[in-house]
């Protein structure tokens, strides 16, 4: 569950706060300036590894009193402030990532042997000896899970139905949509908020006496036990992903429309809103780059994160850039470590604190939190 105990009156006056303005100076590992210091600061990290990158380092999610947990050198890891801990892996598993955490400290992830490609779900608390396996064999690209503030992990397990667990017990099966049709599965688990709404990605592929159909979709399962329902989509076509990432505490839900062409890949930011009579909106995208997408959104303060980027075939190569929407305005940029480094956000707290991944000057993908993250959002210079 994304959010921490704290509400930072920086948010609610962050319109005031923006500027038109370039990227900030970045703190090292050993800044000891004041909370709101200028740019990303730079977390401890293992030595890097060379099956990781950028797309699974950094920081995944943020907890109370300066917790934040993710992944670094390829393992599991978390921070008290700028203090690094690995967390026990089980034997034979040698990867993996804490990828939620609750205001309770409760942290929910995911391990992995590199020799037979096995994943399992765990839970676990700072300090503890070992993690605590709830699910094993789950398929790799079905690992993400997250947890809220009464204990509960959605995930999906190893027979490819998606559930809730609870001190390492089943309470909840997640049943499809009563309307989705044949073929269909659930392929993600990316959320879960204070209610114990649950949302997840779904996809059918089907081929029946009238032809192949596919569709990918949002689905919410109400906190309340009701029937899932399946958001509507921005786009109703073939490789066309209509993909939610997270939920907030109020409903809102934020993610990206992605077209998977790779001659001419295309994604945009997007979000949903309750009671979701409409296939929602998007804010649009960053200044200057060709694609974007939410990946997080703050539990109470409306604030969603993620990353932007140009990847379509003739578009000049720049940098991915971690990005900030406040909920009305533009889409805004966050400093990276350098000009022409890329940076990704992935987890939005309450007390305005941003965290995600950053390339260093080294080329190498360091773990950062972007501190006041709303006083560093700028609209980029030339839009």
């Amino acid at each position: 569950m994304k959010r921490t105990l704290a509400l930072c009156a920086a948010v609610a006056a962050v319109s005031g706060l923006l500027t038109v303005a370039g990227p900030a100076v970045a703190q090292t590992p050993g800044a000891t300036a004041s909370r709101c210091t200028s740019g990303p600061t730079v977390l401890p990290s293992l030595p890097p590894d060379a099956r990781g990158g950028i797309s699974t380092e950094g920081v995944h999610d943020l907890g109370p009193r300066g917790l934040a947990v993710g992944a670094s050198g390829g393992l599991p890891v978390y921070w008290r402030g700028e203090r690094l801990h690995r967390v026990p892996l089980p034997e034979g598993y040698d990867e993996g990532a804490v990828r939620a955490v609750n205001r309770q400290g409760l942290m929910a992830g995911w391990v992995g042997r590199r020799s037979d490609g096995s994943t399992a779900l765990f839970s676990y608390r700072p300090g503890a000896s070992s993690v605590r396996l709830f699910a094993e064999g789950v398929p790799r690209g079905a690992s993400d899970v997250d947890v809220d503030d009464a204990g509960r992990i959605a995930g999906v397990d190893s027979d490819g139905t998606a559930k809730v667990w609870r001190d390492g017990k089943v309470t909840r099966t997640l049943a499809l949509p009563p309307d989705a049709g044949p073929g269909t599965v659930v392929t993600r688990i990316t959320g879960v908020n204070a209610r114990g709404d649950v949302i997840g990605a779904a996809e059918q592929s089907y081929d029946g006496p009238d032809g192949f159909t596919w569709s990918s979709f949002p689905v919410l399962w109400p906190g309340d036990g009701g029937p899932a329902r399946a958001l509507p989509v921005a786009r109703a076509e073939y490789l066309v992903h209509n993909m939610a990432e997270g939920i907030d505490d109020a409903g809102r839900v934020v993610g990206y429309v992605s077209v998977s062409d790779r001659f001419d890949p295309e994604s945009e930011p997007w979000s949903w809103a309750p009671p979701f009579q409409d296939h929602g909106s998007s804010p649009g995208l960053l200044a200057g780059q060709e694609e974007g997408e939410f990946g997080a959104i703050s539990p109470t303060t409306g604030v969603a994160v993620g990353t932007a980027t140009t990847h379509r075939e003739g578009a000049p190569l720049l940098p991915s850039q971690a990005q900030l929407w406040p909920g009305h305005g533009p889409v805004l940029a966050l400093p990276s470590l350098g000009a022409d480094r890329d940076a990704t956000a992935r987890a939005v707290s309450d007390d305005d604190r941003v965290g995600g991944v950053a390339v260093d000057a080294s080329w190498v993908a360091r773990p950062v939190i972007w501190n006041c993250a709303s006083r560093q959002a700028y609209v980029p210079p030339g839009s």
